[in-house]
């Protein structure tokens, strides 16, 4: 057994070697040249860095020594260059402070003891020399010039509109203290600053090169970032008035190519633009999508930013539909088409996104579903974020359905419509339903597919709800904007104008879907079990005006089937031929049938009224805010008049003993009013005035 033992120890230690050996090998044939070619060739990609690097200082100093051999002001005598620092080298010489320095001591020893510490050592910047800066960049910039430049927007960036005159807010060698060299400085700086980026690497409109791929590249490519984040900063600072953000974000679109090689900058730059995406100002809105929207083109930056684009624009979305109503429904909407605008950019990523936050909603539903009845358990379901994400995907899918890169999502989308319409069948949430239905009628129409939604109307129709005979003094409430509802309150479900509301949805929705199936060939059947409900619920209907218009919607169904029944006598082909019953249905379509011009009616109509409706709200609201401002006024005079009387009372205070005399003899007569009594009246106006304030 030891001697197998000691024979098995040597056998596992030649192998070990062995493998060793085999190893090494492997490391010296293959392993090792593929190391050696990686450090040759990174050794040489160091070497051509540095060669460009000093290409580019030595033209940048070239440029410097032509400057100061055309500047006049060397051309004299220059012996107190070390006392006298100019503003151009506060700005741009980072390197000589010990002139900066020796310039503020000079300066301190001269200064005004009245003067704001805070100051010293800093240099103001002027009207005059910002405008002739700014001059000097039109025609043909230098990069000295250009620099300065860039240095001034970054001190306008870094002390703020709120900070101008305080130079504690920048910690630049320069501030502003004149409100109106910030805003030269940001409105000059931010159209032309952009344009001299292309004016020194000669790039032209319409290049189809890159700004990287130019000569000039390297002089140019760390101010180019500088400025960017100078840009990013400047507008999400506080203060900053709406037109002077809008025009930043406006040239902003400029500089967008200049960026590629800066994804950290990018982003910064992009997390600014989304910010303003959703602000309250229309045309901020605008352009700062504008920006966004460039910067997700392909090409504009490297590949993986359309993505981070579409994500960052759908996650705003999602923060900014919280709440949903009268007064945030226009910037809600407007967001909801910039989305659908931008994903329409590259359909290849917006499947993707729409795929995978289709596929989010769908879980949120599958838990809500798990997670047991109740309305606890259906929060995450039955909220505006998740319906306006529904509708925003349905608009994504209708606009782009021609192009069928979406069209594979249109039936899960409808699935998980469906679902939320079947999580919670309760009268309560009639509104949600009728709101479900209705995206899923705009995604029937446009993406060309059969949608069964009047399953779901005629459940709502034939509610025992609606069965009630109810006061007739409800009727006279105005109507509910169902609009803006998910579930009904408890005081508004048992009123006559909400089921009136709902009623008169669910039949304009029913109507809807029929219209937008009344060219097919196959429409007297598919109406048949819609007709039999119909008729079924108008015997027993107990309100008048809900049976009228149930028998107007049945005479319309059978007016719209003897118009294709007639229509199709005259075909010779059978069901089978496919090719045949599409040209027969897109004919009728674009003849128009009697149904969907009806249709037509009631949508104009029904868009009138709504309309009609949001803007007498928006009256009312601008009449209450007009009635508060009234009301502040007249707090402003009644407190004028306090001050009045009060120094009223003072004067008759400081009256002589005379006057006091015949005072009290007047007081003694009944016939006129004691003063005591005036001066309680005066009290008592006081009071009340003051009643007022606190009121108002």
């Amino acid at each position: 057994m030891a001697r197998s033992n000691v024979k098995k120890q040597k056998r596992t230690v030649k192998f070990m070697k062995s493998g060793a050996m085999d190893r090494k090998m492997v490391y010296d044939k293959k392993i090792k040249p593929i190391k050696e070619r990686m450090i040759e060739t990174e050794k040489k990609r160091q070497k051509k860095e540095e060669d460009e690097i000093h290409d580019a200082e030595m033209t940048h100093k070239e440029e410097i020594a032509k400057l100061q051999a055309a500047d006049p002001i060397h051309d004299g005598d220059t012996s107190d260059d070390e006392d006298n620092v100019s503003l151009e080298d506060a700005l741009c010489d980072q390197d000589l402070e010990d002139q900066l320095e020796e310039a503020q001591e000079v300066e301190s020893e001269d200064e005004d003891p009245e003067e704001d510490p805070s100051s010293a050592g800093k240099q103001e910047l002027t009207l005059s020399d910002m405008a002739g800066l700014f001059q000097q960049l039109d025609p043909t910039p230098s990069l000295r010039g250009l620099k300065r430049a860039i240095h001034a927007f970054r001190t306008a960036a870094n002390q703020g509109y709120l900070g101008v005159g305080d130079s504690q807010k920048t910690e630049e060698k320069a501030f502003i203290k004149d409100i109106q060299v910030f805003e030269l400085i940001v409105t000059v700086g931010a159209e032309r600053i952009p344009a001299a980026f292309d004016a020194i690497l000669g790039r032209k409109t319409g290049d189809s090169k890159k700004p990287y791929q130019f000569e000039k590249w390297a002089s140019i490519k760390q101010m180019a970032k500088g400025y960017a984040a100078s840009v990013s900063k400047l507008i999400t600072s506080t203060g900053l008035p709406d037109a002077m953000i809008g025009h930043v974000l406006r040239n902003t679109v400029k500089l967008v190519d200049f960026l590629y090689v800066h994804i950290a900058i990018a982003r910064t730059l992009l997390n600014a633009c989304l910010h303003h995406v959703a602000n309250t100002n229309a045309k901020i809105q605008l352009v700062a999508f504008l920006v966004v929207r460039q910067m997700a083109l392909p090409g504009s930056l490297p590949p993986p930013f359309t993505d981070i684009c579409m994500k960052g624009m759908y996650l705003t979305f999602v923060k900014n539909t919280r709440t949903f109503n009268h007064e945030t429904h226009s910037t809600v909407s407007y967001v909801m088409n910039e989305c659908v605008e931008l994903f329409g950019v590259d359909l290849a990523s917006a499947y993707q996104h729409m795929f995978v936050y289709t596929r989010q909603l769908a879980i949120y539903l599958k838990t809500a579903l798990q997670s047991g009845a109740g309305e606890d358990a259906f929060r995450h379901v039955y909220n505006w974020q998740y319906i306006n994400s529904l509708r925003l995907w349905a608009m994504t899918a209708s606009r782009y359905n021609d192009e069928k890169e979406l069209l594979p999502l249109v039936y899960p989308l409808c699935q998980v419509a469906c679902g939320v319409v079947e999580l919670f069948p309760s009268p309560k949430t009639f509104p949600l339903h009728l709101i479900v239905i209705g995206i899923l009628n705009h995604l029937s129409k446009a993406a060309g597919v059969y949608v069964p939604v009047a399953g779901y109307i005629l459940r709502i129709l034939s509610s025992p709800e609606f069965a009630k005979n109810y006061r007739k003094q409800e009727s006279s409430s105005r109507p509910h904007d169902l609009m803006f509802v998910l579930r009904a309150k408890k005081a508004d479900f048992s009123s006559f104008s909400y089921q009136s509301s709902v009623w008169n949805e669910a039949i304009y929705l029913l109507t809807e879907h029929l219209a937008h199936q009344s060219h097919s060939i196959g429409f007297p059947e598919l109406v048949y079990p819609i007709t039999a409900r119909l008729k079924k619920l108008s015997k027993e209907l107990s309100n008048n005006k809900w049976r009228q218009t149930v028998t107007s919607l049945l005479q319309k169904i059978k007016n719209a089937s003897d118009f294709i029944v007639k229509k199709r006598k005259a075909v010779t082909f059978g069901p089978s031929a496919v090719d045949k019953v599409q040209a027969f249905e897109a004919a009728i379509q674009e003849e128009g049938t009697p149904f969907f011009k009806s249709y037509v009616k009631d949508k104009q109509r029904r868009d009138d009224m709504r309309k009609s409706r949001m803007e007498s709200l928006k009256t009312t609201k601008r009449k209450t805010v007009d009635e508060y401002a009234e009301a502040e006024d007249d707090d402003e005079e009644s407190e004028e008049n306090l001050a009045d009387l009060a120094q009223a009372d003072d004067i008759d205070d400081e009256s002589d003993d005379e006057s006091m005399e015949s005072f009290n003899e007047e007081r003694e007569e009944p016939e006129e009013e004691p003063p005591q009594q005036q001066q309680n009246g005066n009290a008592g106006k006081k009071q009340r005035w003051g009643k007022r304030k606190r009121a108002a």
